[in-house]
């Protein structure tokens, strides 16, 4: 395991499966922008590789970075991976966010100029913190980013008023009652998206805990750290978001190397 660093204390870890060429995912953890889940970190990594995907995880809340530092580190970060001698498929980059790390993620995403530098392919974003409208806003990320809330960072944190026909194909997963984030986050992005004509999957669940990770029991919440077993079993079905996601990244990753 490789780590990278550049000029604050935020780093990523590399996962990659072998020396192969293979598709990269750049994974950002959850955590309302205060910290970075570790149930949202190595293990997705590890189920990134067990699909045959290159991963790196990015910790991006060691040093608090506000806006626009925080995505200009973050492209900083990518410069430096699409730099190195990695065996990555550089026609193949993905950009993966859970929670407040789907909005961290996403800022890269709906931004022109950088995704088109990076050519990214896709995003899968988990329950993710993506508008800044009130009453639907998950208050604290957009204090956090931006060190208060006005209007105007409410509608700079908004990113689904930054969708364009050239945002990268969306894979987007939700549970109906997330309390903390709520699920007009999803909808509000995946409506974007189809206006602007943008590939999108938008998958939402019944009922399930927010910060869900892979819903499995190596990764429970804390409430759950007892009883492991019955957090997988809770959360059965919402497991199957995984899979889906990774049938939506080989189908599109299939579909760009026909082009």
């Amino acid at each position: 395991m490789n780590m990278l660093k550049l000029n604050s204390n935020n780093y990523v870890t590399l996962h990659l499966v072998d020396d192969q060429k293979r598709p990269f995912v750049l994974i950002a953890p959850g955590g309302g922008y205060i910290r970075t889940s570790p149930r949202e970190a190595e293990p997705i990594a590890k189920a990134f590789n067990e699909k045959g995907y290159h991963a790196g995880t990015i910790y991006y809340r060691e040093s608090f970075l506000t806006h626009p530092q925080a995505v200009e580190e973050l492209s900083g970060f990518m410069d430096l991976i699409v730099s190195m001698d990695l065996p990555i498929d550089q026609n193949a980059l993905i950009l993966c966010g859970f929670s407040s790390g789907g909005h961290y993620m996403a800022n890269l995403g709906v931004h022109t100029e950088y995704h088109q530098k990076y050519k990214i392919k896709a995003m899968v974003l988990a329950y993710p913190v993506l508008t800044g409208q009130k009453g639907f806003a998950h208050e604290d990320s957009i204090r956090r980013l931006y060190g208060e809330i006005t209007d105007e960072t409410r509608l700079k944190f908004s990113l689904e008023t930054k969708v364009t026909n050239t945002t990268p194909a969306t894979f987007l997963f939700h549970t109906i009652d997330d309390e903390t984030v709520k699920v007009e986050n999803s909808l509000f992005f995946m409506e974007a998206l189809r206006q602007h004509h943008v590939i999108v999957d938008c998958h939402l669940y019944h009922s399930g805990i927010h910060g869900l990770s892979l819903g499995t029991e190596e990764v429970p919440r804390e409430e759950f750290a007892s009883d492991p077993k019955g957090y997988a079993k809770i959360h059965s079905h919402n497991q199957t978001w995984f899979s889906l996601a990774i049938s939506f990244l080989n189908k599109i990753l299939e579909s760009n190397s026909n082009e």
